[in-house]
């Protein structure tokens, strides 16, 4: 008998659609359409509450997919036996690879709603099938780095460490969250990442922290933390929680143990407080080192932590050092919910161009191949973005760019510390008010009069009417 496991695996990615896109793309290929080539923009639809602007996440995620994405025979097989796909379909599926092309904004551009993230023009059922994986991708990550970035800008010039694996939905949302909350100026302690991405752990706030745990094990608090003390020098930094029993008795023996520790030539990097008025216990704590000449041992806070109570402290000049966050920087409990969409927006047959817009009020699209281009002030700040036409360069400079033609790569990917780069001086050119953490500012997003005419064409065909004629 097989083993199951209860895992998400990559390879269930590919099943994980609506049964209706296969049975859509059978219909397609039995209708004689699988020569058609399609344009689909993946956007975010609306602002989520709480936020002024989003950071791309997930295209690295998006570009492995989209080139390793085949069906296995026991997968068609599947398909088949409960009615899901067609004879035909079943022979397609067992020769699919990719071969379209895809232009995208590179991950950890600054994007906002109704923007075309990611374009991707391909045979129109390669495109369908890829529906589910492409929302996926962006909502998942997206929603983890605009929620880290936020936490960052409240940190300032602080430490802001995690989020690490605790409380995640799941290993991979934690994964997911580890990878883009470093990409935008957190740091992350889990080896898992350090692995998997390739990350120097030196560069990381990585140390031995005797936690809570560790410190009960122990007859006492001091045993415990001298034991930690012990081994300080064999890790890359040495740290105490000193708030397990008394939060005063604790960090007196952490000055006692700092203390030795000098005595032999080491130093206790830090204390951790994760309890009670964080604020003010800061201050307790730094005035008890201070006084015993430990101005270099250094103070986290922890504590189910997000960017208001971070900002709150920050702008109380609080005497720490670094901030952890893991249940909210994980869980986004203040903003949890993205509008992303894969919406069709050309189709091409026989050499015949249709444009193709949904005209539902609320859940507008707009037609054609599309590019967005930014314009940017004296200082160098980011002042206003053009939906427009693909290659309308006049409008501003254009973010999305070419990464896989014809199902190749033709864009080398970049590593996560260039991603983390490009990300943190994309954030740098947001205007000031757009970074605020507690108020509401809409950027300036416009559509191009060539797309504008378009979508009145495409209204016209549809709906008989259009602004410029009034009636026709």
């Amino acid at each position: 008998m097989k083993t199951k496991t209860f895992c998400f695996t990559e390879e269930d990615k590919r099943l994980y659609e609506l049964p209706q896109i296969f049975s859509i793309s059978s219909i397609w290929l039995e209708e004689g359409m699988n020569d058609n080539w399609a344009t689909f923009d993946l956007v975010v639809r609306g602002m989520p509450s709480r936020r002024n602007f989003l950071v791309f996440s997930g295209f690295e995620e998006i570009i492995h997919d989209v080139l390793n994405w085949k069906y296995s025979e026991e997968e068609i097989n599947f398909l088949k036996e409960n009615k899901i796909i067609t004879s035909a379909f079943e022979k397609y599926l067992r020769n699919f690879k990719f071969t379209g092309n895809v232009y995208a904004m590179p991950e950890g551009s600054i994007f906002f709603p109704d923007e075309p993230v990611v374009r991707v023009t391909a045979p129109l059922i390669e495109g369908n099938l890829l529906t589910m994986m492409m929302i996926n991708a962006l909502t998942s990550n997206t929603i983890f780095s605009t929620k880290n970035a936020r936490l960052v800008l409240a940190a300032k010039d602080k430490v802001l460490i995690g989020p690490w694996g605790m409380r995640a939905h799941s290993w991979e949302s934690s994964l997911k969250c580890a990878r883009a909350a470093y990409m935008v100026g957190s740091t992350v302690g889990a080896p898992t990442f350090f692995r998997k991405y390739g990350i120097d752990p030196s560069k990381i706030s990585t140390a031995i922290i005797g936690y809570h745990a560790f410190i009960k094990s122990y007859d006492s608090e001091l045993e415990a933390m001298r034991v930690i003390a012990k081994y300080g020098g064999k890790f890359l930094n040495t740290s105490v929680m000193v708030d397990t029993y008394d939060l005063i008795s604790g960090i007196k023996n952490a000055i006692t143990v700092a203390k030795e520790m000098e005595a032999e030539g080491r130093k206790l990097t830090s204390i951790t407080i994760d309890s009670g008025d964080l604020y003010e216990n800061a201050v307790m704590g730094r005035k008890m080192l201070d006084e015993a000449g430990l101005n270099y041992v250094r103070i986290t806070l922890a504590g189910n932590l997000d960017e208001y109570k971070i900002k709150e402290m920050v702008d109380k000049e609080v005497p720490a050092n670094a901030f952890i966050v893991a249940t909210e920087g994980l869980t986004v409990s203040d903003s949890p919910k993205l509008e992303t969409v894969f919406k069709i927006a050309q189709l091409e047959s026989l050499g015949k161009i249709k444009s193709m817009a949904k005209l539902t009020p609320g859940k507008e699209s707009y037609p054609g191949i599309k590019n967005v281009y930014r314009k940017y002030d004296k200082d160098g700040k980011i002042d206003g973005d053009v939906i427009g036409i693909e290659g309308e360069e006049d409008q501003g400079k254009p973010l999305l760019v070419s990464y896989i033609e014809n199902g190749k790569l033709v864009r080398e990917m970049p590593h996560l510390d260039e991603i983390r780069n490009y990300c943190i001086a994309a954030i740098k050119e947001i205007p000031e008010s757009y970074l605020s953490l507690d108020k509401k500012y809409k950027y300036k997003v416009t559509i191009s009069e060539k797309l504008k005419k378009l979508l009145e064409d495409v209204k016209t065909k549809h709906l008989g009417y259009s602004k410029r004629h009034k009636k026709v």
